[in-house]
């Protein structure tokens, strides 16, 4: 009896601890697949469908304060990891004294605005390890047009993993939303087996479409990110749900779509996290599992994430 009172007594004085508490809530770690370094545009408001609508404004108001306040929502919630795109230079600034808690792409958003060889020498390097976003909807140019088989010829021979904007979520009454079509990645596919595509959205509301491509393409992932913040919730934990129902929960994975509104981070986050159809399993794949898996994050790297 006195051992186990000894016992007790223990436990409570470690319980009592500084810090003990604090470590007993810390969050578990989050990779956010899908995140910009947007200082070049800003807005007042988040935008959001359908529309009319009204957006929410950003919590920061100076492009200045975006960096900052990604970092610190980075740091609350345990994003350990993020893949960051923009212009090349911007992108290498955002990341410049932060490294370890990034991973770099570049946004493309026309084959010839970059040069083969400058390209090459970014990935090889590994100043850029990631091809992507590829927003080449945006300017009407499909993913499967010959105008970009050098880029991902070159991510296949290299081993580099592709964030690509094949989605019906444009924002503009001018984009294509025809060509976003996912069916169109099987014939990229069918000429580098095996490279490694993400989807940004999901590739929303093409669900069959994504969900057969994916059967059919085990190196197909999906990133689950802009409709949560602008679309009304139930349509995104409906969509979200469904990529469950059909066995695809092992590659879905979290982003933010983090332009110039910091604060999508947590609330994403936090949808997910409150998804009641979701087991604490799958929420751990979404958030980080199936992320470390795809990028091929080495057992020192998962441990180190852990322990932060």
């Amino acid at each position: 009896m006195k051992q186990r009172t000894s016992l007790l007594f223990s436990i409570s004085v470690l319980l009592l601890l500084p810090g003990t508490i604090q470590a007993q809530d810390k969050r578990q770690p989050v990779i956010d697949m899908h995140l910009h370094s947007q200082t070049s545009i800003w807005a007042d408001q988040r935008f959001c469908f359908p529309q009319p609508c009204e957006g929410l404004p950003s919590m920061v108001n100076d492009p200045d304060e975006l960096r900052p306040a990604a970092l610190a929502a980075m740091e609350k919630y345990n994003v350990v990891l993020a893949v960051v795109s923009g212009e090349r230079d911007e992108v290498l600034s955002w990341t410049d004294g932060a490294e370890d808690k990034f991973m770099t792409g570049i946004a493309i958003w026309r084959p010839d605005e970059i040069s083969y060889t400058e390209l090459k020498g970014l990935l090889e390097s590994g100043r850029v390890q990631v091809l992507g976003e590829l927003a080449l909807q945006y300017e009407a140019i499909p993913i499967d047009d010959p105008s970009v088989d050098p880029m991902l010829a070159l991510a296949h021979e290299l081993d580099i993993p592709v964030h690509v904007h094949v989605a019906g979520l444009g924002g503009s009454p001018d984009f294509p939303i025809h060509l976003g079509n996912p069916l169109r990645i099987a014939k990229v596919l069918g000429k580098y087996p095996g490279l490694r595509i993400y989807i940004e959205n999901a590739s929303w509301p093409f669900l069959e479409e994504v969900t057969s491509l994916m059967y059919q393409y085990p190196s197909v992932y999906v990133d689950i990110s802009t409709i949560l913040h602008l679309t009304p919730r139930t349509v995104a934990l409906r969509y979200l749900k469904s990529l469950i129902d059909n066995g695809l929960g092992k590659r879905v994975m979290y982003g933010s779509d983090q332009m110039i509104w910091p604060e999508v981070i947590g609330e994403n986050i936090e949808m997910i996290e409150a998804a009641d159809f979701l087991t604490e399993e799958q929420k751990r794949d979404i958030l980080y599992n199936n992320a470390a898996r795809f990028l091929r994050l080495s057992n020192e790297q998962i441990a180190v994430h852990h322990r932060n």
